[in-house]
């Protein structure tokens, strides 16, 4: 399993493309043909986990993505569990508690979205794709402090047909994913021992810190001083 914290790549995997951010990650099963290419320019910074089928086979048929949808919906509690695996592991565990940290991880992966049959043309949800992954490679390489317009002139389209095409591609809107884009950014930044929120709410375009902290608790369930909390380096032994 391939997770994101940071930056954006695209994979393609059994010759499906999928754009894979800290909001979607994806499974690669033994024999799967592998490809990425970076069309953002941002560097990425990931984790794999590698889920041995003899230890995960159970897993792997009853919570994992099918084999031919690898794509891996990437929550709020996925993206705290994945980054609070690797702070633990940056303060030394051993293999038992990597293990069950692990589990827990696994537990909290979603079911993948599937878009709902539209009956357009072939080609025109190819183009609709291609839009909505160019997208996200605008928003990856930032700033996300962009405004919709500048978005849509960026991409080459109106912000309305924008707007509707991202939804329509996602089952999402687009201000939430840019917002769970800023979320993830915040948290990265926390784990990497930023404190202060008054400096982290300019730099992601918030109003301000009270904004910040209230779409942060929406994403997350949790203010930010409560995750910097969590993803401060720790002793082994630490609770999940």
């Amino acid at each position: 399993m391939l997770l994101v914290r940071s930056g954006g790549f695209l994979a393609r995997v059994n010759g499906r493309e999928e754009f894979t951010d800290p909001v979607t990650g994806f499974v690669l099963r033994q024999g799967d043909e592998v490809a990425f290419a970076h069309p953002a320019h941002t560097r990425d910074i990931s984790t794999m986990l590698d889920l041995g089928l003899d230890v995960y086979g159970d897993v792997c048929g009853d919570l994992l993505p099918p084999a031919q949808n690898p794509v891996v919906p990437v929550t709020a509690a996925l993206d705290l569990a994945h980054r609070r695996l690797v702070s633990a592991c940056r303060a030394g565990i051993d293999g038992f508690e990597v293990a069950e940290r692990v589990h827990h991880l696994l537990t909290t992966v979603p079911t993948p979205h599937t878009p709902a049959r539209t009956g357009r043309r072939a080609a025109t949800v190819q183009a609709h794709r291609r839009l909505v992954d160019h997208t996200r490679a605008v928003l990856i390489d930032g700033p996300l402090t962009v405004s919709l317009e500048e978005l849509g002139r960026q991409v080459g389209c109106s912000p309305f047909h924008l707007s509707r095409v991202f939804h329509q591609v996602t089952g999402q809107t687009l201000n939430r994913y840019r917002n769970q884009l800023r979320v993830r950014a915040v948290a990265e930044d926390l784990a990497g021992g930023h404190s202060s929120l008054r400096t982290l709410a300019a730099t992601y375009g918030f109003a301000d810190q009270a904004h910040l902290t209230r779409v942060f608790r929406q994403h997350t369930g949790q203010v930010p001083s409560a995750v910097r909390a969590m993803l401060r380096p720790a002793g082994p032994g630490e609770r999940i």
